[in-house]
């Protein structure tokens, strides 16, 4: 039996995201701590219910800062010292880079998840150049680096942040639970809808576009979404959300806690972004048997087969995008059986469960 921590950045993400993880790290006699900021008073409940033990470590997720963050590496190294983890496995940007700083300096086994490439390191620039190379000095001593789709690994590869290809490990996706997500009976009438923060990237304006468009076609198409306003640079403002509410076009759901309901509540399911490690709203949606939309993106592409479960639209193209909702709300018989396709990719490629059992497989745990 082996000492597991499991950092990251967010910590209602460990019980949205990493549940299947921690459960086979449970069932297979591991010890299972969990560390991330505790920004939630529900997650020590959650985790006492997986059989994890929760570790919470407070730092600021969303920003590297590679002068201020050496602060951050020491308490890592402390935090470390007092769970004394076998191994250590990490996600998102700031835990992959510091937690595996921390771990080299402590001599511990570590893995990291590459579960997207952020706009550092999308975007041409100094601070790409700064965060590959901090990135790189981690993966040197990461014995595993998990990827969810073909870009991501490319394009480390390619930059040299992964030097040594036997370290990679494909995966699809985090997975999804094919048992909270079950199929789920379609409304008669088609109902739009998109989960996902307020970001530009999302493709949030694009699908703001496509709807006016739509509904000039099918005033009685209903399109939804939900979501938290985002206040960084890249967030799309409230007021853009509320003028479309007013106008018609939309109906705005807020936060969303009930994903199934919202789920059992449309017949379509959009994901219009610029990019994703591979999109978890959109295989939640395909499990309970959904017809998608989304992007020939990478991380989007992997979870469409365009015209057998759903359609890939170009990147950044809202009538392209509203030409492939009026396809689906013109034709009932197509959003069934896309749906149903939807739900045997869920099972045959996209189950948490062999996600898991691959991590585990390949970390010998």
């Amino acid at each position: 039996m082996s000492r597991v921590l499991l950092l990251g950045s967010y910590a209602p993400s460990l019980v949205l995201f990493r549940a299947p993880l921690l459960k086979a790290l449970v069932q297979a006699g591991h010890e299972v701590v969990a560390s991330a900021p505790d920004e939630d008073s529900s997650i020590a409940g959650a985790m006492e219910q997986l059989g994890v033990r929760w570790a919470p470590i407070d730092f600021e997720r969303n920003k590297v800062q590679p002068v201020q963050d050496l602060v951050l590496v020491r308490r890592l190294r402390a935090h470390l010292r007092d769970i004394q983890p076998d191994r250590l496995i990490t996600y998102t940007i700031k835990p992959n880079i510091y937690g595996g700083w921390a771990a080299c300096s402590e001599d511990i086994p570590s893995a990291a998840m590459i579960t997207g490439l952020g706009t550092m390191f999308m975007n041409p620039g100094i601070r790409r150049g700064i965060a590959q190379r901090m990135l790189r000095k981690a993966v040197r001593h990461h014995d595993r680096v998990f990827f969810q789709n073909g870009d991501d690994r490319d394009d480390l590869v390619n930059a040299g942040v992964v030097e040594d290809a036997s370290k990679i490990v494909m995966t699809a996706g985090s997975g999804v639970d094919l048992e909270k997500y079950p199929v789920q009976s379609l409304p008669d009438r088609p109902v739009f809808l998109m989960l996902a923060r307020l970001l530009v990237a999302k493709g949030v304006r694009e699908y703001l576009e496509a709807a006016a468009i739509l509904k000039e076609k099918h005033p009685d198409a209903v399109v939804r979404l939900g979501g938290m306003e985002d206040p960084g640079s890249g967030g799309v403002p409230m007021s853009e959300i509320q003028q479309a509410v007013e106008d018609g076009v939309i109906e705005y759901l807020g936060h969303v806690d009930d994903v199934q309901a919202a789920l059992s509540q449309c017949s379509i399911y959009v994901l219009p972004s610029w990019h994703e490690g591979t999109p978890r709203s959109v295989l939640e949606a395909m499990s309970t048997g959904r017809a998608v939309i989304t992007t020939d993106a990478r991380g989007c592409r992997e979870t469409v087969e365009d015209g057998r479960n759903g359609l890939l639209v170009p990147l950044r193209d809202p009538h392209a995008l509203s030409n492939a909702m009026h396809r689906l709300a013109s034709d009932s018989a197509l959003r069934i059986k896309m749906g149903i396709e939807s739900r045997n990719i869920a099972q045959d490629c996209f189950d948490a469960n062999q996600v898991a059992d691959v991590m585990l497989r390949s970390l010998n745990l």
